[in-house]
């Protein structure tokens, strides 16, 4: 989780963003990442994918696991506020449920310096 945070953290600076931005992205991120790690059920692999664009300010994130989707029960039992929390940081958040993994795609635009 270190190394995400330090790269996603370069990258963002890189392109200009504030420390606002810089926190709360990486908040979401790293959220979808650990759910990407912890919540997927029988996973084929366990690598997670994370990929990103930033064209003209907009900040496009993908995290992507290789399990199946959990149902809802079990994970609210288990706190279940990690979605609600990515929504609240991230412009938009769409998740993609398919039979070979779930992908979690946030934008966000930034307020560039």
């Amino acid at each position: 989780m270190h190394l995400l945070r330090r790269q996603l953290y370069e990258w963002l600076r890189e392109a200009g963003a504030t420390g606002r931005d810089l926190f709360e992205i990486q908040l979401a991120v790293t959220e979808a990442f650990a759910n990407a790690v912890e919540h997927p059920e029988e996973p084929t692999s366990h690598q997670v994918d994370v990929a990103g664009t930033l064209t003209e300010s907009c900040l496009t994130i993908s995290v992507r696991d290789y399990g199946t989707w959990q149902s809802e029960e079990p994970r609210k039992e288990q706190g279940g506020l990690g979605l609600v929390l990515i929504d609240a940081l991230m412009d938009t958040v769409k998740v993609e449920r398919v039979a070979d993994g779930t992908t979690v795609t946030m934008q966000r635009r930034l307020a560039l310096d």
